[in-house]
């Protein structure tokens, strides 16, 4: 690879999708703004000289002078001179005052450009993210009808919850990337300088005194260019040597080999505990216990902090060394104030992939796709290793496609609540409605929740898409009472975004947005399974919950382990029947029975009955007949676009056979 081509290919700062505001020549800036910031950190990195480096910041300047400029005359055309307009032209004199800084600087150079470049990555990562992607949502909510205080109001809601957790999370990656990836690039330039070194002194015939110094000095600067000195292990560039030495070998079968990416799980609590010194020493003894656990042809390395990388060339071994490497952590390590255990999460890549002949598959993609596959594992199996086979790697791509797709529909607004009324079939009340996501798709239609939910049930994006329907239905809560129409809504939650930290503070931050709504109004309905294993705390959750005012439903009760224990502890309102049991009711004497002792069972915990999915004429008049008088389906009505609740009210009518067969039992 060319010097020219390593410079492109180099990006301290990579473009995310979620760094888009919207305004296109205002993304456009960005991205030039991001692509300087790269060419300026390699720069630096790779130790050019420091005129053409001075150089590069002078161009960021410039071109930031220029963008902020632009920028605030198109904010200025909506908010004019606004304290939030005032406030964004403030903070980008404050960025020059702190370039102007670090050029006064009399610290040591390196230390200069560590502290440069972590605050023009925070700062352009909170420049675009945070500050630039709320003027325009404010804007483009003012445009659409708002008034000013209205349109911050609406902003600050959506940049809330798992969108504040987002540009935290990016804010706190790119501040190490700020420093990981120059520390990169320094090594990988001592690489090139050191084989350089080395390729000099091998080509020179020397006496042997001096062949005798040489070899010395090889060996010298060889173990600065491959292995770390903290732990005597390979460096990055060590462990990107060894995979590109198995690449070039001959007759490699398809995923034969396997590259993990390791991090350790609880390595900050050690530095909080015992101080970075003692926790570096740790480091040493983990690292030649595991040395001792593998064998001789395996390459482990020491990528940076407590992140390691560990070559297998037999992939068959990947299960037995990683539960090696995991028992020996868990031995304590005698630290002298105290001893300490270490668990790790691992994300494993096999390869070759002959299948994915458009990769142009080297070491550093490898990295790159273990490092990726470590990102997913420590989501969904902390502590543990992600070990995709090929028909798993297959479902992987396509399950982060539909993934991306998800965020984006997100994004752009592609989701949307339909509305199922909840009725009395004796008197035909309508007790209420429960809000079901729908997705319209751009390409494949209207999708059911069957088509996407089941990919992030366990994901963290469903707290997200979890967050976007409560807020949801809380707006059309209001807007329907703006038209006279009162409903109540219930909702699904999702085990995950139960049990996220924080969601009762969450729940309260949006039922405080909306203060003229009665909390009592919103019922949360919950699975069984989102119990399983966490019942106490899942009790303490909803009573949290339950004192801010809203109400909790039991969905699909009866398909789970239900037992007189459990629900004597769970502390909701309502339990809803399953449809499974509600549509089976006429086809066998079985079913009928079922359904009665579910009633029955209801009816001694004092518990409301709501059935779902009543299809028919007859259902309703069973169910009437046991003692459950609410129901919900499409013998009611299909769920429906909010816009169509006002006629659906109006023509609303329930049977008069169920007016009819309408005495409960005794």
């Amino acid at each position: 690879m060319s010097w020219q081509s390593e410079i492109d290919a180099f990006e301290i700062f990579p473009w995310n999708r979620n760094f888009e505001t919207g305004l296109e020549d205002i993304d456009e800036q960005h991205r030039v703004l991001v692509n300087i910031l790269n060419r300026l950190a390699w720069h630096f990195a790779s130790s050019n000289s420091e005129r053409d480096g001075l150089h590069l910041l002078d161009e960021l300047l410039a071109y930031a002078s220029y963008h902020f400029k632009y920028e605030e005359g198109a904010w200025a055309e909506s908010l004019g001179k606004s304290e939030m307009a005032r406030n964004h032209h403030d903070s980008h004199q404050m960025f020059f005052a702190r370039i102007q800084m670090f050029r006064q600087s009399k610290a040591p150079e390196e230390d200069v450009l560590a502290e440069l470049f972590d605050f023009l990555t925070r700062w352009l990562a909170f420049h675009i993210l945070e500050s630039d992607r709320r003027m325009a949502l404010t804007i483009k909510a003012m445009k659409a009808g708002k008034n000013m205080e209205e349109a911050r109001e609406q902003v600050d809601s959506e940049l809330s919850g798992s969108v504040s957790v987002l540009v935290t999370a990016l804010l706190e990656i790119y501040g190490k990337l700020s420093v990981s990836t120059i520390q990169l690039m320094r090594e990988k330039m001592a690489r090139h300088k050191a084989e350089d070194e080395l390729q000099r002194l091998q080509s020179e015939r020397l006496t042997r005194a001096l062949e005798d110094q040489a070899s010395d000095h090889q060996k010298q600067v060889e173990f600065l260019a491959y292995a770390d000195p903290l732990t005597g292990l390979w460096n990055r560039n060590g462990i990107t040597r060894f995979i590109r030495e198995l690449l070039d070998g001959d007759n490699l079968e398809n995923d034969s080999a396997a590259l993990i990416s390791i991090d350790l799980d609880n390595f900050h609590e050690i530095n909080a505990r015992f101080g970075v010194e003692t926790a570096d020493r740790m480091l040493g003894l983990l690292a030649r216990r595991w040395l001792d656990a593998l064998p001789p042809d395996a390459a482990l390395a020491r990528i940076g902090g407590d992140e390691f990388a560990l070559l297998l060339p037999d992939a068959s071994q990947v299960e037995i060394r990683l539960a090696a490497l995991q028992l020996t952590g868990r031995q304590p390590f005698d630290l002298g104030a105290g001893s300490a255990l270490v668990s790790f999460t691992a994300g494993i890549v096999l390869f070759p992939d002959n299948e994915l002949e458009h990769v142009d598959e080297d070491a550093d993609m490898l990295l790159r796709q273990a490092d990726h596959i470590l990102f997913r594992a420590k989501q969904e199996l902390k502590g543990n290793w992600l070990f995709p086979n090929a028909g798993e790697k297959k479902a992987d791509r396509s399950r982060q496609r539909l993934l991306l797709d998800i965020r984006k529909g997100l994004e752009y607004g592609q989701f949307r609540l339909l509305y199922q009324p909840k009725v009395s079939l004796r008197t035909g009340e309508v007790k209420g409605v429960e809000a079901l996501i729908r997705w319209q798709h751009p390409d494949l239609g209207f999708l059911s929740p069957d088509g996407f939910l089941p990919a992030i049930e366990h994901h963290p994006l469903m707290v997200e898409v979890g967050e976007w329907v409560l807020f949801e239905a809380l707006t059309q809560m209001r807007a329907w009472d703006s038209q006279g129409i009162h409903m109540d809504i219930s909702l699904n939650v999702a085990a995950i975004q139960l049990q996220a930290s924080g969601f009762a503070e969450g729940l309260r931050d949006n039922l405080a947005r909306f203060p003229d709504l009665d909390p009592a109004r919103l019922d949360l309905e919950i699975l069984e399974s989102a119990t399983l294993g966490e019942l106490d705390k899942v009790v303490s959750i909803i009573d949290e919950c339950r004192q801010l005012g809203v109400t909790f439903s039991l969905d699909d009760f009866g398909t789970g382990y239900s037992s007189l224990s459990y629900l004597k502890q769970l502390p909701v309102q309502t339990l809803k029947i399953d449809r499974e049991f509600v549509s089976g009711v006429d086809d066998t004497e079985e079913n009928y029975s079922i359904l009665r002792g579910i009633i029955g069972l209801s009816q001694v915990f004092g518990r409301e009955l709501m059935a779902e999915g009543v299809e028919t004429i007859e259902q309703g008049e069973v169910l009437l007949s046991l003692g459950c008088e609410f129901a919900q389906g499409y013998g009611v009505s299909p769920p429906i676009a909010p816009e169509k609740l006002a006629n659906w009210l109006a023509r609303w009518k329930p049977f008069p056979q169920w007016a009819v067969n309408s005495t409960p039992p005794q």
